[in-house]
This record gives C-alpha cells, structure tokens and sequence, in this order.
C-alpha cells in the first residue's frame, strides 16, 4: 500500500520472520574445548516500518529514486544452547551447560537508500541499513548493480 503525497511516496510495510538456530559442533584440541549437542530454537519477529521517498526524474530513460526507512523488531526474547566440555564428557553427573542468549527486543531499524534507475532495468544503487538496541548497534553499506534480461 503505497501512499503518493505530491512527489513524495509513503510506503508502511510489515515484515514476519521466522529463524531457525542450530548450534552443533566438536572442538577438539583444547583443554577447554566445548562441544555443542546440535541445540536448536526457533524465533519470531515483526517488523512495522514507515518508507518515505521520491523519484526524481533526471532524463526521459533515468531517474533517481532517494529514501529512507524507519522501523521497530519486536521479537521473541530468549534462546538458548546445550553444551559440554569434552575434557568431562565421560565423567558422572556431567550436566549440560545452557547458555542463554538474549534477542533485544525491541530493536530499532533505519535505513537509507539512493537508486539509479534506467532503462531496460538497468540499475545502481547504495545503501545504509543500521539496527540499534539494548545491546546492538550494528551498521552495513552495502552497493548492487541490477542488470534485468
């Protein structure tokens, strides 16, 4: 549903993920090596976000497309992984160590963008995408040449 407000657009969008983690592996050669017992959990998300941005066009075969992008994670908290140190694999009562790790909920994403598009679906763009939150402060630029045939 994208709403055009003069040469401006706004565009909300919702975005549901499902993630699957699955942690299984054998270190070997360590005193402290660990070994996971092929844990895995599944997670949740959704995403409202709000798109706003213009086209602008720069010749009758391109045009400029600028944006930027606001939205928030919300997410299911917690999963968790099973382990065992493989130097006390074989002794008596040796638990599992679970170690939790916490998804911050909510995480706060934004992004921004700058596309040139021509003709025959021939374009370049740029972008920033960032998520921010309790503990994460993660920023990615990233370049794509799309060539379509």
């Amino acid at each position: 549903m994208t709403q055009q407000m003069g040469a401006f657009y706004l565009q909300p969008t919702i975005q549901f993920d499902a993630r699957w983690l699955d942690v299984s592996g054998k270190e070997e050669g360590s005193v402290a090596a660990f070994n996971f017992d092929g844990s895995d959990t599944m997670f949740y998300a959704a995403t409202p976000t709000l798109e706003l941005g213009t086209d602008i066009p720069i010749s009758n075969i391109a045009s400029f497309r600028i944006y930027g992008k606001a939205g928030v994670e919300f997410s299911t908290k917690q999963w968790e992984i099973e382990g065992r140190f493989a130097a006390a694999e074989n002794l008596p009562g040796n638990p599992a160590l679970h170690l939790p790790e916490a998804v911050d909920s909510p995480l706060y994403r934004v992004g921004a963008g700058l596309e040139l598009n021509g003709v025959n679906g021939v374009g370049l763009s740029v972008r920033y995408n960032g998520a921010f939150g309790e503990t994460v402060k993660q920023n990615a630029v990233s370049a794509s040449l799309k060539v379509s045939f």
